[in-house]
């Protein structure tokens, strides 16, 4: 895709252009082990795997990397993910909460990369891009084996995102700093601010809609047939002096439970900080660095590792998955992705 600046997951990355610069590929002989299933994370800590051994056929390493996929998951814990093969047509990837891999189907029509979201008729929604501010923008649809018309919208801005959906099938958006609701063609405007929303918005199992489009002091909430309000995260991460408020989400994902993951980093960017934000609670989960010493099929404390961040945040089942190489290797394997209980 043209990477957008909405991309989820990328403002985190371009943010972290001193992290970046840091981060050097793993060595390894390249061998090929038999696939293995999704590993079983101890409370408290990190199960660091190889994704690309989830699949002797396909190598998740090589498709889910910092600026060349979308990763979402939807409400039976399957992973989707975008492998783009240098083409704006990408085959669409699939992982179930068992770990198996799968390739659930192909793109026929140019995908942006600002966003994608998977209903609950197992179609899957994206952004697309719309050259024309003055007509009528229109998201592009794929459902398997089945040929499905785009979704023309009311707003016309360029940069529409879809971000979620509720369980009544409303579809939810972004238009810039302002948030719609699309069902049987008809949108409706939820919310409305100058600041751009992007992709800083998540809708989570009961409908209720989280944006943080600056930082967690200030999260508005869009519960279902209820007004919009404001949330203010307090406290501070634990070991340190910065208040959670000061902390501006770069990637954030539902939570089956409710409410939000999300992925900050510290002021320097040699951390990031994952999070379970729900109501005024906000949990620490875990912390990554920059440092690239765990090992595949290892476990460490999910507070003080030195285990590379990941690009992308994802619920699978019982497990908050960490995908997402932040540098392109050279050598094989990558550095390895994580795992995380969920929150229960």
């Amino acid at each position: 895709m043209a990477i957008k600046a909405g991309n989820r997951g990328m403002r985190f990355v371009a943010s972290s252009a001193v992290l970046l610069a840091l981060l050097t590929g793993c060595s390894g002989d390249g061998s090929k082990t038999a696939p293995s299933g999704l590993p079983t994370p101890e409370a408290g800590k990190i199960a660091a795997f190889d994704l690309g051994a989830l699949s002797k056929q396909y190598d998740l390493n090589d498709t889910v990397r910092a600026g060349g996929s979308l990763v979402t998951s939807d409400r039976a814990g399957n992973v989707y993910m975008l492998s783009w093969d240098n083409s704006d047509h990408p085959a669409i990837m699939r992982m179930t909460p068992e770990g198996v891999v799968s390739r659930y189907g192909q793109v026929s029509f140019p995908v942006d990369g600002g966003g994608m979201v998977i209903r609950s008729d197992g179609s899957i929604v994206f952004s697309t891009l719309n050259d024309s501010p003055t007509s009528t923008y229109e998201l592009r649809v794929f459902k398997q084996d089945v040929t499905v018309p785009g979704l023309p919208i009311s707003p016309t801005r360029n940069s529409v995102l879809p971000i979620g959906e509720r369980p009544d099938g409303s579809l939810i958006i972004t238009d810039g700093g302002t948030i719609w609701s699309l069902k049987d063609g008809k949108s409706t405007s939820l919310y409305q601010q100058s600041q751009d929303t992007y992709v800083s918005a998540v809708v989570d199992p009961s409908g209720t809609i989280y944006a943080a489009p600056e930082n967690l002091g200030d999260i508005i909430v869009i519960p279902v047939g209820k007004q919009p309000y404001h949330l203010h995260e307090s406290g501070t991460v634990p070991g340190t002096t910065t208040p959670i408020a000061s902390l501006k989400p770069y990637d954030m994902t539902p939570a089956s439970t409710g409410g939000f993951y999300t992925q900050t980093h510290d002021d320097d960017f040699t951390k990031a900080i994952i999070m379970h934000v729900q109501g005024t609670k906000t949990t620490v989960l875990a912390k990554t660095s920059s440092n690239q010493t765990c090992v595949p099929g290892k476990q460490y404390p999910a507070l003080t590792n030195t285990c590379e961040t990941q690009a992308y945040l994802v619920q699978s089942g019982d497990l908050l998955l960490f995908l997402g190489n932040l540098t392109t290797h050279n050598d094989d394997p990558a550095e390895p992705a994580l795992a995380l209980k969920a929150v229960s």
